[in-house]
C-alpha cells in the first residue's frame, strides 16, 4: 500500500518541478529562406539555476504559416543533427559550453547573470552577448554568408561579424 503512495508523491514532485521551469530568450536564427525563426531559450528551474538536464531548448516560430506567431514546431531530425542543432556540456558553477552543429568552432557560453540568461561568444574577436544569427542562402543550399549580431560585453556597444563559409 505504501509503494503506490510513494510513486504518486514522486510523480507529483516531477510534474511540479516541470511546471516550475521557465524559459528565457538566448538568441534567434533568421534566414533568407522564409519568415520562420528559430528561437533558442535557456531553461531555468524553480531553484533559479539553469536546468542541468536541459539548459537550452530551441523551437521554430512559424511566422510564414501563421503571422500571429502562435504556431511553433520543434526541429526535425536533419535540422537537429546537421543544420541547427547544438551540443551543450556543463562548464562548472551553473555555466554551460554550447556549440551549434554547423558552427562547431565558435564556442557559446550559456549562463545566468543577475538572473538573466546570457549566450556569450566572440563576435569580431570581442566577447559579446550573442543575440542573432542571420543566414543568407540561396534556396536550400549552403549559406553564402552568416551575420552575427550581439552586444559587446565590456562596452555595451552593438557587435557584428560577417562570416563567409569556405566553399567545398
Amino acid at each position: 500500500m505504501r509503494r503506490p503512495l510513494i510513486l504518486a508523491v514522486a510523480a507529483f514532485a516531477l510534474v511540479a518541478a516541470a511546471l516550475a521551469q521557465t524559459t528565457q530568450p538566448l538568441f534567434v536564427i533568421e534566414r533568407t529562406k522564409n519568415a520562420n525563426k528559430l528561437y533558442y531559450q535557456a531553461v531555468v528551474g524553480a531553484d533559479g539555476a539553469l536546468d542541468p538536464k536541459e539548459p537550452v531548448r530551441a523551437n521554430w516560430i512559424m511566422w510564414a504559416k501563421d503571422p500571429s506567431g502562435k504556431t511553433t514546431e520543434g526541429m526535425n531530425f536533419i535540422e537537429r543533427t546537421k543544420v541547427y542543432g547544438f551540443n551543450i556540456k556543463p562548464d562548472g558553477a551553473g555555466r554551460f559550453r554550447m556549440t551549434l552543429k554547423p558552427f562547431k568552432d565558435r564556442l557559446i557560453r550559456v549562463y545566468l547573470k543577475d538572473g538573466a540568461a546570457r549566450a556569450e561568444m566572440l563576435i569580431d574577436g570581442r566577447p559579446s552577448y550573442f543575440d542573432k544569427m542571420y543566414i543568407f542562402a540561396p534556396g536550400d543550399s549552403k549559406p553564402d554568408s552568416i551575420k552575427l549580431f550581439g552586444t559587446d560585453v565590456e562596452t555595451g556597444e552593438p557587435s557584428y561579424e560577417k562570416v563567409v563559409p569556405k566553399k567545398d
